[in-house]
């Protein structure tokens, strides 16, 4: 399942990266990028990034009894909105327990894809999507096929859940060689 809705959120990625792309030629092209992309390399995966990563350690424990953490090792690319340590801390310990519970393990996968987005999508990027967005919000398709919205509250871009919850970015643009990491203060939870 995970697979097939993998593919949900290739237009919107497709859309992101035309933007980066004409963004970068712009301002002086493929030296940037370039240097972007080394940058990148360096880094590592998003597994490898979260793996190293004090303030989500239970992020990766999480992934990693939901499975998720070797598809976020893999090609990419992807946006990754990962809570925090404090972020997983303000679940109750008892829904926190019960989560991590084997026979959860599907509900699990599916809470965590939900912070999932196809393509590599940057703060900048998220910015414009919400500036060109209807009333200063726009929409990214996770790989759950739900959406996530997106809008500013002052300086800060907040990340709305199908529950009703926000989440504030509070480190952008974690760059990775197959994607971006936003860490965020809370934990999104899908409608379903």
């Amino acid at each position: 399942m995970l697979r097939h809705s993998l593919m949900l959120g290739l237009a919107c990625a497709a859309l992101a990266a035309c933007g980066a792309d004409q963004d970068a030629n712009k301002s002086g092209g493929n030296a940037a990028a370039g240097n972007a992309a080394g940058e990148a390399a360096q880094a590592g995966t998003i597994g490898d990034a979260l793996a190293g990563s004090a303030d989500h350690s239970s992020l990766v424990q999480a992934l990693r009894s939901s499975g998720l953490i070797d598809t976020l090792g893999g090609a990419g690319p992807y946006t990754l909105f990962a809570p925090t340590n404090a972020a997983f801390e303000a679940i109750p310990e008892d829904a926190r327990r019960n989560l991590m519970a084997p026979e959860q393990r599907e509900r699990l996968t599916e809470l965590l894809s939900y912070h999932i987005v196809s393509g590599t999508v940057t703060a900048e990027d998220l910015g414009r999507a919400i500036d060109r967005g209807q009333g200063g919000r726009a929409e990214l398709a996770t790989v759950t096929g739900e959406n996530l919205g997106v809008s500013r509250d002052g300086n800060a871009i907040v990340v709305s859940d199908a529950a009703g919850g926000r989440a504030r970015v509070t480190r952008p643009d974690q760059n990775s060689s197959n994607g971006v990491v936003h860490s965020i203060d809370a934990v999104l939870m899908p409608g379903s």
